[in-house]
């Protein structure tokens, strides 16, 4: 099943099904780990569902670069609590250390949305941009096709080309350097 009917393929799969499906168009591009270990700062253990490392890294900025992916069903972010938790689940991911891959920057799979009582697009876009200084993205099929998403429109990545990841390092700061 390929990724043109992407939503209604994860309405209609459970997480596990997407999540292969998904990690499928990405292994042309990526070597993926699944269900990577990690230890947040707090000293408690954490696990991501995938991490992905480009297997040409020659058009990235930061030659070391992978990122955190963590899936999340339609299901569990119907109410604003659910919504919220994910994001939260991003951040504190932002914070640990992944075996094998140190401190990574993270794609929540799919994009982040927020229920429409509490937000409109306007502050949703903010948001986006606000969950980029935590170093949290997304990963998306847009009309760009299958992209890596930071702070709203800043592709990173998209169907197998390097974009903004030219120029972005990636690397994570504390306070205010």
């Amino acid at each position: 099943m390929g990724l043109s009917n992407y939503h209604k393929t994860f309405k209609e799969s459970n997480e596990p099904e997407f999540k292969q499906i998904i990690l499928s168009s990405l292994s042309n591009y990526f070597e993926i780990k699944e269900e990577v270990q990690g230890r947040h700062m707090t000293g408690a253990l954490v696990r991501i569902d995938a991490v992905i490392k480009p297997k040409n890294i020659g058009d990235w900025k930061n030659k070391d670069i992978a990122f955190g992916v963590e899936f999340k069903s339609p299901a569990k972010l119907k109410s604003l609590g659910g919504q919220l938790h994910f994001m939260k689940q991003c951040v504190d991911y932002s914070y640990s250390n992944f075996e094998s891959f140190g401190f990574i920057p993270i794609v929540a799979c799919h994009r982040f949305s927020i229920d429409e009582t509490y937000s409109n697009e306007i502050s949703l876009r903010a948001f986006r941009h606000f969950m980029n200084q935590f170093h949290v993205g997304e990963l998306d099929n847009t009309y760009r096709d299958l992209s890596i998403i930071f702070a709203d429109s800043h592709y990173i990545w998209q169907d197998g080309k390097v974009h903004e990841g030219k120029r972005w390092r990636f690397k994570k700061s504390i306070g205010s350097k």
